[in-house]
């Protein structure tokens, strides 16, 4: 492998870990400032899980065993990809709810 692509992936890694550790934080300001349904509940443990996945990596390096390593990441992205569809169900749910009010 090229020595500069020893370099790259960490830092796309790191890059990654910050990027979602960045979405934690926003959605934990969008559950804080809006009615603190139990889809935007479920949209911040959906970044958090996203997050994990990501720093997983960063948290544990010197984790030998790929294979545990494989199976917490891929846990933590099914999980957050369930919440992040279950928290998208109930946000359009909601607006539909809010049109049917308005019109």
């Amino acid at each position: 492998m090229p020595p500069e692509l020893d370099l790259i992936f960490p830092v796309l890694r790191v890059v990654a870990a910050l990027s979602v550790a960045g979405a934690v934080v926003v959605a934990y300001k969008l559950y804080s400032e809006t009615d603190r349904g139990w889809y935007w509940l479920a949209l911040l443990l959906s970044a958090f899980f996203m997050a994990l996945s990501q720093w997983i990596v960063i948290i544990f390096p010197l984790l030998k065993s790929a294979e545990a390593l494989g199976i917490l990441r891929d846990t933590s992205d099914i999980v957050a990809t369930l919440l992040f569809a279950i928290s998208c169900y109930g946000i359009y749910k909601t607006m539909k709810d809010i049109r049917k009010r308005v019109e």
